[in-house]
């Protein structure tokens, strides 16, 4: 048995003890890994299992589906900074009786924003998933959300990453994509009230995008977890 069959068979078998709904996809993101092992998303610490090894599928199965899991929003556990009250009161004119709660609704904006990209990536799962795109949920692939294997209509792997926004991508995400033929879509534009979803780089896919549709899928989401 070559190497794909023997980790693909050990991925079905370690997520069908977890759950037997995702082996079929987890299988096939560790055949990509297979294929392109440099892509695989290193474990913290000097004892990480190296990628490909029982240790690694196993582990990693268990990362797949917790990432799967309903995700609540939750405010930074950080201690909001005394000095942003007095910029607010001296400079933006905000009522000393209103700089408290302030502080309160930044600390769940931001709790709020931390969640966007997730739901994108949930959304568009929702929809991809049955078009032959795998949703790499738990960062098991460097710089990748989605990925969809070679088939009859594309003879390789298509990648794509996602963003919120036209200003939300790091260095180092950028890094990982040079080089490589992964996509990169974002939802939003930051500089005009307008979104992106009509340039979404699939065009069998686009048309069932929009972000009416999104947001009713965020307000289903949260009303189901809340």
């Amino acid at each position: 048995m070559d190497e794909k069959k023997t980790v693909m068979s050990q991925a079905k078998k370690d997520m069908n003890e977890i759950d037997p709904r995702l082996n079929i996809i987890y299988s096939h993101i560790i055949w990509y890994i297979s294929e392109y092992p440099e892509s695989a998303s290193k474990g913290r610490g000097k004892n990480s299992p190296e990628p490909l090894s029982s240790e690694y599928i196993k582990e990693n199965a268990h990362k797949f589906y917790q990432a799967r899991l309903p995700k609540k929003p939750k405010p930074p556990a950080t201690i909001p900074d005394e000095v942003v009250s007095i910029i607010l009161d001296e400079y933006f004119n905000v009522p000393n009786k209103s700089l408290q709660r302030a502080k309160k609704e930044h600390l769940l904006s931001m709790g709020a924003e931390g969640l966007v990209g997730d739901l994108i990536e949930r959304y568009l799962s929702s929809i991809m998933e049955a078009h032959g795109w795998l949703w790499c949920a738990g960062a098991i692939i460097r710089g990748v959300d989605f990925i969809k294997p070679p088939g009859n209509e594309n003879h390789s792997w298509t990648l794509l990453q996602v963003k919120n926004s036209d200003n939300s991508e790091n260095s180092s995400s950028s890094a990982i994509r040079e080089g490589t033929e992964i996509k990169k879509w974002f939802r939003r534009f930051s500089r005009r009230a307008d979104s992106n979803w009509d340039n979404f780089p699939d065009d069998k896919i686009k048309h069932l995008l929009s972000e009416k549709d999104f947001i009713i899928f965020v307000r289903s989401y949260l009303k189901k977890i809340k």
